[in-house]
């Protein structure tokens, strides 16, 4: 059975402009349309296309990335199309065409062991194809081009918005922690990673196949192994991504061996060390940025234990 209940995201909004945006964009989509879901952007999906609005206003350039891979090209899988762009009361939009499947996290608890590894290896196949891709780099509007650097700015911004938010004793072994790890942060060649690949932005067909690859808006010129961070944040905490009906499917971590696929293509030649040192000053800015946005609470002291003990990569490599 398909669950969808993305409705929620939108109630917490509160906007009253959501009213009048559902309603042009069902008269746009031309059908009945059902609520879609991403995080930060009003999504409506109709009958052959999809809408995705975002939710501020004056952000012309949102949807960029859509359009830098419209022409992507992945044998055998589906990728997002933009057919029309445009703004509404200030807040841009862009149309894709619909593909076909079904919510990767939907059809996942049903498959057996030999099914789940196929699904991971022509997801792997398929990434290794995308990052053959050139996007068009005006189009990314982020300048990525020296990664260390880049990682190194990011960890600061991150910090210093948590200043006043995280205990003394986590802001000194952050910045310990990342001081070491930051010594493998070294240059390697840009690929187009999606950047937030999980299973609710794949669709599987009848067959339990990869059907198609959604959602590129978090997507980068970056080193491939810039590629597992999300994929390694999922596989640990699947529970917290899925909707609410299937938290409990999700109850436990993922079987960390069928990541194996996804770091045979993007580890290169990194040692293991380093490998676990680039994702672990991944983790330890994501983190940082979503007590920035949601605060300090027992589940940020338990998530900060688990990358500053330096296991955050454990069983990857």
């Amino acid at each position: 059975m398909l669950i969808n209940p993305w409705v929620r995201n939108y109630e917490k909004d509160d906007h009253a402009a959501l009213g009048r945006v559902r309603e042009w964009a069902a008269n746009k989509l031309g059908s009945n349309v059902d609520y879609g879901f991403g995080y930060g952007t009003w999504v409506f999906i109709g009958n052959e296309t999809v809408i995705k609005i975002d939710p501020e206003v004056g952000r012309s350039e949102r949807f960029s990335h859509e359009l830098a891979v419209s022409q992507l090209e992945i044998p055998g899988v589906a990728t997002p199309r933009v057919l029309e762009t445009g703004a509404l009361e200030g807040r841009a939009w862009v149309i894709l065409n619909r593909l076909e499947g079904s919510g990767g996290y939907n059809v996942w608890p049903g498959l057996d062991a030999p099914a789940r590894s196929n699904l991971t290896g022509q997801l792997a196949t398929a990434l290794g194809h995308m990052q053959q891709f050139e996007p068009d780099e005006g189009m990314l509007h982020a300048d990525t081009t020296d990664w260390a650097q880049h990682i190194r700015q990011s960890f600061n911004r991150a910090l210093r918005a948590v200043d006043a938010i995280v205990p003394g004793r986590v802001l000194t072994q952050s910045q310990g922690a990342f001081a070491l790890w930051a010594e493998s942060l070294e240059d390697r060649p840009r690929v187009l990673c999606h950047g937030d690949l999980w299973f609710g932005n794949i669709l599987v067909d009848n067959e339990g196949g990869l059907a198609g690859i959604l959602d590129f808006d978090r997507m980068a010129l970056a080193p491939a192994d810039y590629e597992l961070d999300m994929l390694l944040r999922f596989w640990r905490y699947p529970w917290n991504f899925v909707p609410e009906q299937l938290e409990a499917v999700y109850a436990e971590s993922l079987d960390i061996e069928l990541m194996k696929p996804f770091v045979d293509l993007c580890q290169g030649d990194l040692s293991d060390d380093a490998l676990s040192a680039r994702l672990s000053t991944l983790e330890l800015i994501y983190r940082l940025n979503l007590v920035n946005r949601f605060g300090w609470n027992d589940e940020s002291a338990e998530m900060f234990e688990a990358v500053l003990s330096g296991d955050w990569a454990e069983g990857l490599v």
